[in-house]
């Protein structure tokens, strides 16, 4: 009875250990799943620069509102923008020091204030202000 129980043990722990190995071999060989996602970073990473304390800054200049906005919802300064939310002060700091002028700047602060004053008029809640922020349309 105790041989059965680990010989049964040990062929699921082997089931186990090929059906994982069979899964990881199959994501990183999927073409296009990996791929796409690489792209995606190499093309947004034209757009990034370093500022002298080493944060990320986004170039816009130039570029069409429609793709500012795609670049802007991947990014890194977006997150730690909403990061101090609903700290409107602070998310406009952020937004003046991190983005160089460009059209998608202009937009981004006057969202900013139009959701800062919603939001103190009580025409929208914190919930709806937050995802005002963070699906910019």
């Amino acid at each position: 009875m105790n041989k059965g129980i680990v010989v049964m043990f040990l062929a699921g722990l082997g089931f186990m250990y090929l059906v994982t190995n069979l899964v990881d071999t199959a994501e990183s060989t999927t073409p296009g799943l990996e791929s796409s996602q690489s792209k995606k970073a190499k093309e947004y990473a034209q757009y990034y620069r370093k500022d002298i304390n080493g944060d990320d800054m986004l170039n816009f200049s130039g570029v069409p509102l429609s793709k500012a906005k795609e670049v802007w919802s991947e990014s890194t300064v977006k997150s730690r923008m909403l990061s101090y939310f609903p700290d409107f002060d602070t998310m406009k700091e952020i937004a003046e020091s991190q983005l160089n002028k460009s059209e998608f700047k202009t937009f981004l602060l006057k969202t900013l204030k139009k959701t800062e004053n919603d939001y103190l008029d009580g025409a929208i809640n914190l919930d709806r202000a937050r995802k005002t922020l963070q699906y910019l349309k």
